[in-house]
């Protein structure tokens, strides 16, 4: 990861209408990452989360990427949607929530590096905001 960081280069090809980003990110919440754009400075970013045993929890955000002059980063925030289940093993129950999506990015070759912050507030099956944050890593395709 520190080569990546040590090189980062343009990243015009993987902000193209249609590119594809497929990754992991750690953090809360942590899970598998796909991004895809869809016009100019916009995409939709969706993560699946699930701590493999009895929760599974789904992340869809828009975002809005602007580049920060002189910098190789970009900045990038957006609304988003929370749905999921958790007690998936006796009786599932429903977890829905909104939530957002703030944080740093840039590319090197084909891979996106990122450091976000999500808050979120969920309102099934209990009301309970929190905020969360991950790193992770993309490769466009």
């Amino acid at each position: 990861m520190l080569l990546l960081i040590a090189w980062p280069t343009d990243a015009i090809a993987q902000r193209q209408i249609g590119a594809l980003g497929v990754g992991g990110q750690a953090g809360l919440p942590g899970g598998a990452s796909v991004k895809l754009y869809r016009e100019d400075s916009i995409a939709y970013d969706l993560l699946v989360s699930t701590d493999l045993d009895d929760r599974a929890v789904l992340y869809l955000h828009r975002v809005w990427e602007q580049p920060i002059p002189e910098s190789p980063l970009w900045i990038y925030f957006g609304p988003g949607l929370i749905g999921g289940a958790e007690q998936l093993t006796t009786e599932p129950a429903p977890i829905l929530g909104v939530s957002s999506i703030g944080g740093l990015n840039f590319y090197a070759e084909h891979f996106e590096v990122f450091l976000q912050i999500i808050p979120r507030f969920q309102v099934q099956p209990d009301v309970k905001p929190r905020i969360g944050g991950s790193v992770g890593l993309r490769y466009y395709f």
